[in-house]
């Protein structure tokens, strides 16, 4: 594809991320009405993994070969089902960020007319207890798993678990790979804290009554700012963000 050369020397379509650069920054979707409640607790809520969306990934099971394993077949499925998730997204290539997908914004944030949060990953503080990582997407899952005769101990599943974490809780249909999702997870916690990790704010309109509310309450502590769509060369939709009060000054608009 030929590179087109945009404000400040950017590059569209841009470069794929590699290792650590891919989740210098992470993007959280989400309505308006939840938007209010995290940014006034400074929490985000882990949701129970039973609420995945990916069909496959939602039916992941496990057998014994020995009967007397039924208690461990048991504690396997209720540890794994004990863990909950909070989902984010990813900068997708030097230009295109994390803000910026319109699947995204259909999906998570109420049909392009939520909030979506721009988060830094240094400053958000997670314990040992934390599972979390950029999710791997394949064509066809794994979604049975035999626990091995030589596993007779609860400390044996618990081994097992972290050896099966890539695929219990990390792997998806590749359909969803658009999603460019990073995971995280906990057994022990409700909230996450995000307090003095929050970056920016976006939404995909600077008139909206929603963005109007959202720069009171935000009331310049971070930036908030708008997706939108110019029109480059040759006509090409160009995928952009601006200031939300800078754009309607640009438009005219008070």
């Amino acid at each position: 594809m030929k590179k087109n050369y945009f404000a400040n020397n950017n590059v569209f379509p841009g470069k794929k991320l590699m290792g650590k650069d891919r989740y210098k920054k992470l993007y959280h979707y989400t309505s308006f009405d939840s938007f209010v409640k995290i940014w006034l607790n400074k929490n985000l809520l882990f949701s129970p993994i039973t609420n995945v969306n990916d069909i496959q990934e939602a039916f992941v099971s496990s057998s014994i070969i020995d009967p007397k394993q039924t208690d461990l077949a048991i504690l396997l499925n209720n540890t794994r089902l004990a863990y909950k998730q909070i989902s984010f997204t990813m900068d997708y290539d030097s230009y295109m960020k994390g803000c910026m997908s319109p699947m995204m914004w259909g999906l998570y944030a109420d049909k392009r007319k939520g909030v979506c949060i721009e988060l830094d990953y240094d400053k958000l503080n997670f314990d040992d207890s934390v599972l979390k990582g950029i999710i791997k997407y394949k064509q066809i899952l794994k979604m049975h798993h035999i626990i091995s005769p030589r596993i007779k101990t609860e400390k044996g599943i618990q081994y097992l678990i972290r050896k099966l974490q890539n695929e219990l809780f990390f792997t998806k249909q590749s359909g969803w790979a658009g999603e460019n999702e990073f995971r995280v997870l906990s057994k022990d916690h409700n909230f996450l804290k995000i307090e003095g990790a929050i970056n920016a704010v976006y939404l995909t309109s600077c008139c909206s009554k929603e963005c109007l509310l959202v720069e009171k309450l935000v009331n310049g502590q971070v930036p908030v700012r708008v997706f939108h769509y110019d029109r480059a060369l040759n006509n090409m939709a160009i995928p952009v963000i601006h200031d939300t009060q800078e754009l309607r000054k640009r438009n005219g608009i008070e």
